[in-house]
């Protein structure tokens, strides 16, 4: 009796090793847990707004802590885009890795682009708990200025579309000749 007892036991544990994330979540899910600090332009019941609006089929606009407009641009299952400021825009990204973080096989990229007229940008990965992973084994970002925005292809997958943050004549070329464009792939 003891030892079926223990051998159930062990498979039950057996099994949730092996079973990485119950569900593995939506992007909502993700932005509701962001913490305050990475967006301090918005306060919790702001967030929820975005969400709210979104659903709603509403334009997803709230007046943030500095006293202008912040705006949801998109939210799906993967995504969220969000223009905080005339200069300040964050793009979020659940991306799936191979091995489990936190739990979970999934891992957030976040692009945080500032700036209107040469605008740069800065990519950070976190877990969907919103620890910071290092980006380096996974990336190979430049180190001089860039813009990166996600991009989708076909033959390729989901990858970090990366241009030269030169000035603003060379952004809004890069911007028409995709070619100048280099492809960042995420590294499972």
């Amino acid at each position: 009796m003891v030892k079926e007892i223990y051998r159930v036991l062990l498979t039950v544990v057996v099994m949730l090793f092996m079973i990485p994330c119950q569900a593995q979540p939506k992007m909502r899910e993700v932005f509701q847990r962001m913490p305050a600090q990475m967006l301090p332009y918005l306060t919790e019941n702001s967030k929820l707004d975005f969400i709210d609006f979104i659903d709603s089929g509403m334009k997803a606009e709230v007046r943030n802590e500095l006293g202008g407009k912040s705006e949801m641009l998109s939210l799906t299952d993967v995504l969220a885009d969000i223009q905080l400021s005339p200069s300040l825009r964050i793009t979020m990204h659940i991306m799936p890795v191979n091995e489990a973080v936190d739990s979970c096989n999934q891992v957030v990229c976040v692009i945080t682009t500032y700036g209107k007229d040469s605008p740069e940008s800065k990519v950070e990965v976190y877990s969907v708990q919103w620890k910071p992973l290092d980006v380096a084994p996974h990336l190979s970002l430049p180190q001089e200025p860039y813009v990166a925005t996600f991009k989708f292809d076909t033959t390729v997958g989901l990858s970090l579309c990366i241009a030269d943050a030169l000035d603003p004549r060379a952004f809004e070329e890069q911007e028409e000749e995709f070619g100048r464009l280099k492809y960042v792939k995420w590294v499972h």
